[in-house]
C-alpha cells in the first residue's frame, strides 16, 4: 500500500466548504424566484370561516354528518358573496350565486349522508368573494 492511497477520494476543507456554500445560495436564489413566479392570494376573504360556518350550518346539531338539504349560502360576513358545494362521489349539491374566476377558495373533507341513510366520504368547498 503506498502512501498517497491513505489520501485518496479526500478534498481539502476549503473546497469543500465553498462547494456547500455555492449549494446552499443555488437553492436560495431558486426559492427566490420560484416565489416571484408563484401568484400571490390578492383576497383577504374569510374563506376558512366561512368554510366552517358551512360545515356547522350543513351538520344537525351534535352531528359531524354533512347532510345536503342542509346547505345554506348565508353563512358569509356582511359585505361578502359565497358559493357552497359539496361533492359525494358524483353527485354534487351547490347554493349561492356563480363565483367569480378572483374568488378565495377553501375545502375540507367531510362526511356526508346521502338519501337513503347510506354516509359516503365527500368534499365542501366553499368561494368566497366581495
Amino acid at each position: 500500500m503506498s502512501r498517497s492511497s491513505a489520501r485518496r477520494a479526500q478534498v481539502e476543507p476549503l473546497p469543500a466548504l465553498v462547494a456547500v456554500a455555492v449549494v446552499c445560495l443555488a437553492v436560495g436564489a431558486f426559492a427566490t424566484v420560484r416565489a416571484d413566479v408563484l401568484p400571490v392570494a390578492a383576497s383577504d376573504a374569510p374563506t376558512e370561516e366561512v368554510l366552517a360556518d358551512a360545515v356547522d350550518a350543513a351538520s344537525p346539531p351534535d352531528d359531524v354528518v354533512v347532510e345536503p338539504a342542509r346547505l345554506t349560502a348565508s353563512v358569509v360576513p356582511a359585505g361578502y358573496e359565497a358559493n357552497v358545494t359539496l361533492t359525494a362521489g358524483n353527485r354534487e349539491w351547490t347554493v349561492g350565486e356563480r363565483p367569480p374566476p378572483e374568488a378565495a377558495r377553501a375545502s375540507q373533507r367531510v362526511p356526508v349522508r346521502l338519501a337513503d341513510d347510506r354516509t359516503r366520504p365527500g368534499r365542501l368547498a366553499v368561494e368566497v368573494w366581495s
